[in-house]
């Protein structure tokens, strides 16, 4: 996900993989109303939803499935704590209520907790309700949240879809008599093993000898398409340092400041080879960080930070590998920081 085009939009979004069987697969991310779908490499995926746009009250639902056959949704709950106007003692006996029917007590204790687990008995009753809208309500004699279910038929069907199940007897949505026997296969995780460098960087100054010759390398290998945020112009509007990493074996990565937002600002990240002659691989311009062979960003999706987007990616030796690309769940006021982990990658690092 890159925040810039995609984190505050509330339409749907998608970039997604038709793979079925054990090959590479590549995450998705897609969004309609008050849902959104997130996808992983492994195969499985999340669907949240929240309260409405205009909601006073900030509520969520986490459903999560993963790939392959006979697999259960699990689901998990979330209750807005960004502002903690709710006295934590009368957040005792919240029920699950689905179209005005109860389906029991929501098991934990919101003041100890910021997520609890549904029980299969409220994940059922919820994805009964999948091809039509529903009164999704937790709430005590206290307090009263609804989860909107305006998109939900939607992200469920492209989970079904994503997952291979569209027309199996497992489908959430579009059910129907086939087997799953051909439905996507889980993965797992990415596995990489980071290779440490070295921890300060040289620093070219736009006064140095090589600033110029190093400028024009990094951004000739720019990609049209990230061209507009590093572009020269604003090198020669405003001058910045480039910072250069030493990897080993003539090898290095380049980093410089490429846009400035009002509260999110990115770095370009280059890997430079001049083991033959000179190889520049533009890695991504979402950078905030780099230490120590672990290239990182994260970017607030508006400025009360309820919303985040993260990514990281590792230097194995070789390459840098993405082993992170997540977003915490819409900006809707449910927690500082947002609520979920919703993975468009699943990585182990060593």
């Amino acid at each position: 996900m890159n925040y810039k085009t995609t984190c505050l939009l509330g339409l749907g979004v998608v970039l997604f993989s038709t793979t079925v069987a054990a090959q590479a697969i590549e995450g998705i991310e897609f969004r309609h109303q008050d849902w959104e779908l997130f996808c992983s490499n492994t195969g499985t995926c999340q669907a949240a939803g929240y309260q409405e746009s205009d909601g006073e009250q900030a509520v969520s639902i986490l459903l999560t499935r993963k790939a392959g056959p006979n697999q259960a949704v699990q689901g998990r709950v979330a209750i807005g704590d960004y502002e903690e106007t709710e006295d934590s003692s009368r957040l005792k006996n919240l029920q699950f209520y689905v179209n005005g029917q109860p389906y029991g007590k929501i098991n934990g204790d919101f003041s100890q907790s910021t997520t609890l687990a549904l029980t299969k008995t409220q994940v059922d009753a919820l994805l009964r309700q999948s091809k039509s809208d529903a009164d999704i309500i937790i709430k005590n004699q206290n307090y009263q949240w609804q989860v909107s279910s305006k998109g939900m038929t939607a992200a469920l069907l492209k989970m079904d879809d994503f997952q291979g199940r569209v027309g199996t007897v497992g489908a959430l949505v579009k059910k129907g008599s086939n087997n799953e026997s051909k439905v996507l296969v889980a993965q797992p995780k990415l596995v990489v093993k980071k290779v440490l460098t070295q921890k300060t960087a040289v620093v070219l100054k736009p006064d140095h000898a090589d600033y110029d010759k190093m400028l024009k390398r990094i951004l000739t290998a720019l990609p049209a398409e990230q061209t507009g945020d590093c572009d020269a112009k604003y090198f020669n509007d405003e001058p910045r340092d480039i910072e250069l990493y030493s990897l080993g074996d003539k090898r290095q990565l380049a980093m410089t400041l490429c846009w400035r937002g009002a509260y999110n600002a990115g770095f370009g990240a280059w890997l430079l080879d001049d083991r033959q002659g000179q190889k520049t691989q533009f890695i991504t311009d979402q950078a905030t960080d780099f230490d120590r062979g672990e290239l990182s960003g994260a970017h607030k999706g508006r400025g009360m930070g309820d919303c985040w987007v993260s990514y990281q990616w590792i230097w194995n030796g070789q390459d840098f590998v993405q082993t992170v690309d997540r977003w915490s769940g819409m900006c809707r006021m449910v927690a500082a920081g947002g609520v979920w982990e919703l993975d468009r990658i699943e990585a182990i690092v060593k």
